[in-house]
């Protein structure tokens, strides 16, 4: 959690000022600002867990062990160049390759969404007046809202077809989002889901916001329904288990109506 904490310190402080962008492949880019944030962030953990692997975002691979760190600094980077303030500070800690605990920093509502890989929970920033201390965080589906990632590599463009179907849009109320961010308001209870395919296996973008999710309580499955990571890509979060059915239903009628 100080690792995320650091890496969030940095973010907000950088956030709405100049920073130097790095071009990447096509129209993705980096920051000096990601930069800075991942060295706190690895400044943390080489403190703490020296003879940790990492791997992050922005500089890569580092040291072999069975425990090794997945950061990503700014989740998020073009909204945070943006100047829009949905953005997140992503850790999670792998062990032999299963997440065992993780971290999603919000920076500028100044609170850590975390697992110890049995639970998840809440904790405001030190800083904040009179925080309270951690509170535990469960799913809902009362809000009926959906996140979709349209930024996904998922080939059959599913994240489109779902905001056209109509059975989905008369039971959810789909939101367009890119930054793993919306996995903790899952995890939390403030959305009711969250969709995308893509091929998330060993990515810093995502492990976090799905430990999280787990941790709550949420149902996590791939688009078919079956275990994440396996046969169909793509990752289905909900709240619980109707909601999860429900759209499900939505993911295979918008995908027989896409044929």
């Amino acid at each position: 959690m100080r690792a995320a904490q650091a890496g969030a310190a940095v973010a907000r402080a950088r956030f709405g000022g100049e920073t130097r962008r790095f071009a990447h492949a096509g129209v993705d880019f980096t920051t000096d600002a990601d930069l800075e944030a991942e060295r706190a962030i690895r400044s943390v953990l080489a403190a703490h867990r020296p003879l940790d692997a990492i791997l992050g975002e922005e500089f890569g691979a580092s040291g072999a062990s069975a425990r090794r760190w997945l950061v990503d600094p700014v989740c998020g980077t073009l909204n945070f160049a943006a100047g829009v303030p949905l953005f997140a500070v992503n850790v999670a800690l792998e062990i032999d390759g299963v997440v065992a605990a993780a971290a999603v920093a919000d920076p500028i509502a100044r609170r850590v969404t975390w697992t110890d890989g049995e639970r998840a929970w809440q904790r405001p920033d030190p800083g904040v007046d009179g925080a309270d201390p951690d509170t535990h965080i469960e799913p809902s589906p009362s809000s009926t809202l959906v996140t979709v990632n349209l930024e996904s590599d998922y080939p059959a463009a599913i994240g489109t077809r779902l905001l056209i179907d109509e059975e989905f849009r008369s039971r959810f109320s789909p939101r367009c989002f890119s930054t793993t961010l919306a996995l903790s308001w899952v995890a939390d209870g403030r959305q009711a889901a969250y969709v995308t395919g893509g091929d998330l296996r060993g990515s810093v973008h995502w492990a976090a916001g799905i430990a999280l999710c787990r941790a709550a309580g949420a149902v996590v499955t791939n688009l078919a329904g079956g275990a994440l990571h396996t046969g169909e890509h793509g990752l289905l979060a909900a709240a619980d288990a109707e909601t999860h059915a429900q759209l499900l239903a939505a993911l295979e009628s918008a995908t027989r109506h896409g044929r």
